[in-house]
């Protein structure tokens, strides 16, 4: 029995070796910008007491890895250079080399699309920075390095860090450039410029998102939101657990979908008669609109997708696979006028998408014809799901070929003809499958970043909590809570303020009333309020926006204005940073004198003419827009149709075109009303 067990423990101990593996955390690689002036370390995993030899800056340091595998070497900090090191670490039996490592300023770079939006290789308003083929072309410093952080989503798992691409850290060239975050690629730009020094970039940004998910479990606990802790710990299940959880709500969805949806094919009904044909290959559909997701509704669409195309020839005469994710709650798919596939809205959430293999006889030798017929139910999924139809494809063996240049038309909308009974029941909803759940990127995309030193943080998101009141307590728990997982509780956060955007008055802003001001003010307000905490910036972006674009493309002045507020509160320059800054109104002769922090040496305007947007009211607060002039370092606001003026407000609306008001550094003014409101009592 005893040489039974010896045996045994010696074939574990050859079967241990022969898969032990030297392995350094991903958020190294060749290339990369290691922070400067802190302790530099190293770290990953190797095979339990093992010895890892790792060489930098010539200098050897032996760790020792634990029980768990994991092991560390640190090493003294290091001043900013343009040196590039070699990095080498060994266990004995494999060794791993990072090339081209350089010491300088590092920058987490997070938030939603604004912070994801890239440069841009060719100009598409909306999805890329203006000027952005010559900002490109001129992008050849390679002292400026970026990561380019994967989407990742993980309800209770922190993930390693993940690259979207493949090759890790990047050197700065027209090559790559156009696909780094506008925003922080203009910030390093600028910071790279002014300081000398090399910057490293981590871009970790998902568009669309809220501010609940990049806050940790900890520090929803840590600042007492008891809602968003309340709910991590309520979906803390088993898998069987989660699997009975999930079964339930599809069956309940399932049920209430069926009782409801006759009551949607009726009002549809007429509609559906009038799109008859629309499958047919030879249906003329010149006058329909290409492919866009901004045009929605907030309850009901059912909208066609229609695309003409030629079969590549490294597909034909071979089986050819279609590949549709979910594009509504229910889909009819039709390839040259014959229905090939679809769901309907009570089937089960994994039915919705087609993997379809179809032979080479179902495609015609010249132009073919894929039409889709989709319903949406929901506002909250409808975006995702017009976006996926671009996503669609063909592919055999390794050829692919994508599905993605639709025109579409409405078969039925809700504007058309109301729908008898109820609205559509509750979506299918699992919490903690969706990539807004509270923390879930956090741990997928935050938390393996802050094991490495960084200077600060920018921060651009605000957009998907817009006008609500909650966001104060969020944003204040989600700053104190990264400076808390970085182990440095005065870590640079910088804010970029929402940015001018209300699509609805983008032909009458004017008209706008400044008695209902949208939820942007309010968020904007918010922001603002983050100063009160010590080393927190703001990027003022009033005057860049787009009325009907949430992505307005003026990256450049967003980076620049971000880089001086660095420069005076992480580099400690003496500098103007920021724009006025709401102090004092003071009631006199009938008119307001409002008094600013950041107008040294006098107030100007953009344009030269008198200041805009301002809005003044007396003690009803029932605001009218107002005259304004310059007096000084004051302004003065006035209307005679408020003798007694006791409120002002500022390009408080979601969007005003003439907000022009600035200081003699050329900053813009930040939004402000007078009769704040106490967001600190707000839970």
């Amino acid at each position: 029995m005893g040489r039974f067990l010896m045996l045994f423990a010696a074939l574990a101990f050859l079967a241990a070796d022969a898969v032990a593996d030297l392995k350094v955390d991903p958020v190294f690689s060749s290339n990369m910008v290691l922070q400067q002036e802190r302790p530099i370390a190293f770290f990953g995993s190797a095979d339990p007491g093992s010895s890892v030899t790792v060489e930098f800056n010539g200098k050897k340091v032996t760790a020792k890895a634990g029980d768990d595998g994991k092991w560390r070497a640190e090493f003294p900090a290091v001043k900013a250079g343009e040196t590039a090191y070699t990095v080498r670490i060994s266990d004995g039996k494999k060794s791993v080399t990072l090339n081209d490592v350089l010491v300088g300023e590092v920058w987490f770079c997070s938030g939603q699309s604004n912070m994801q939006m890239p440069v841009g290789k060719v100009f598409r308003r909306g999805w890329s920075a203006e000027n952005c083929e010559e900002e490109v072309r001129n992008a050849t410093d390679p002292q400026i390095r970026y990561a380019f952080q994967r989407l990742v989503s993980s309800q209770t798992d922190r993930q390693p860090a993940r690259y979207s691409q493949a090759t890790g850290w990047v050197k700065c060239s027209p090559d790559v450039a156009h696909y780094f975050s506008a925003t922080a690629y203009f910030f390093g730009r600028k910071l790279r410029q002014d300081l000398k020094v090399p910057i490293g970039l981590v871009n970790a940004s998902w568009g669309g998102t809220r501010i609940e998910p990049w806050i940790s479990e900890e520090g929803y606990k840590q600042a007492g939101l008891d809602h968003e802790a309340g709910q991590i710990d309520r979906f803390k299940m088993t898998p069987e657990e989660k699997k009975a959880f999930e079964a339930k709500e599809q069956e309940r969805f399932s049920r209430e979908m069926a009782a409801w949806y006759p009551n949607f094919e009726k009002a549809e009904a007429a509609a559906k008669s009038r799109a008859a044909g629309w499958a047919d290959p030879a249906f003329d559909d010149s006058a329909w609109k290409k492919w866009n997701n901004q045009d929605r509704y907030n309850k009901f669409v059912v909208r066609w997708y229609r695309m003409k195309f030629q079969l590549p020839k490294s597909m034909q005469n071979q089986k050819v696979r279609l590949s549709i994710g979910k594009v509504g709650e229910t889909a009819d798919v039709y390839l040259n006028g014959k229905r090939i596939s679809g769901w309907k809205p009570f089937d089960a959430e994994k039915s919705k998408r087609i993997s379809l293999e179809l032979a080479a006889d179902a495609f015609q030798p010249g132009e073919n014809v894929i039409a889709v017929r989709t319903e949406n139910f929901f506002n909250s999924s409808t975006t995702n799901n017009m976006n996926s139809i671009r996503q669609a494809r063909l592919s055999a063996g390794k050829a692919r070929f994508a599905l993605n240049k639709w025109v579409q038309a409405d078969e039925y909308n809700e504007r058309q003809q109301p729908i008898a009974g109820k609205r559509a029941p509750g979506f299918i909803n699992i919490p903690y499958k969706s990539h807004q759940f509270p923390g879930a990127l956090y741990n997928g995309m935050t938390d393996a970043w802050t094991k490495l030193p960084v200077r600060g943080v920018i921060w651009y998101q605000g957009c998907s909590n817009a006008g609500q009141q909650h966001y104060y307590p969020l944003h204040k728990a989600l700053i104190a809570d990264w400076r808390a997982k970085w182990n440095n509780p005065d870590m640079p956060f910088l804010i970029v303020q929402l940015a001018g955007y209300e699509p609805g008055r983008a032909n009458n802003w004017k008209n706008s009333d400044p008695n209902r001001p949208s939820g942007y003010a309010l968020t904007r307000d918010i922001q603002q309020q983050m100063l009160k905490i010590p080393n927190v910036g703001l990027a003022c972006a009033i005057d860049i926006g787009e009325a009907a674009n949430i992505h307005p493309a003026n990256k450049q002045d967003v980076g620049r204005r971000l880089a001086l507020e660095a420069e005076r509160i992480a580099y400690g320059k003496k500098i103007v940073s920021r724009g006025p800054l709401f102090r004092a109104a003071k009631e006199e002769n009938g008119a307001l004198r409002v008094s600013f922090d950041n107008a040294e040496g006098g107030l100007k305007t953009s344009d030269g003419k008198a200041p805009n947007g301002f809005a003044v009211a007396g003690a009803d607060k029932k605001f009218v827009w107002a005259d304004a002039k310059i007096d000084g370092d004051t302004v003065l606001v006035s209307s005679p149709s408020v003798p007694a003026p006791k409120y002002v407000r500022y390009a408080y609306v979601g969007y005003r075109g003439d907000c022009n008001l600035r200081n003699q550094a050329d900053l813009p003014a930040y939004p402000f009303r007078s009769d704040a409101i106490d967001y600190a009592a707000v839970k």
